[in-house]
């Protein structure tokens, strides 16, 4: 089932936190960045995610982080 808007917003937040707990020195940008809120546009600055629903952004932000897992589960 895909979850509401309200429900992908406390999604996101929560995967935020986990990532604010995990590296407390980057900076809230390089969080978003790094967690996949925010990414790159077709000409390499950042996509404006403004009309971007929150179950797409919380979409991208899951596939980012298995793929994250995935790379750590074959370099460890």
């Amino acid at each position: 089932m895909t979850p509401s808007r309200l429900q992908a917003n406390f999604a996101i937040l929560e995967l935020l936190l986990e990532a604010v707990s995990a590296e407390p020195d980057q900076r809230f940008g390089q969080l978003l960045w790094n967690v996949g809120v925010l990414t790159p546009d077709d000409a390499g600055s950042v996509k404006d995610p403004f009309y971007e629903e929150s179950t797409a952004t919380l979409q991208r932000v899951e596939k980012r982080q298995q793929e994250a897992q995935q790379r750590l589960g074959r370099e460890g």
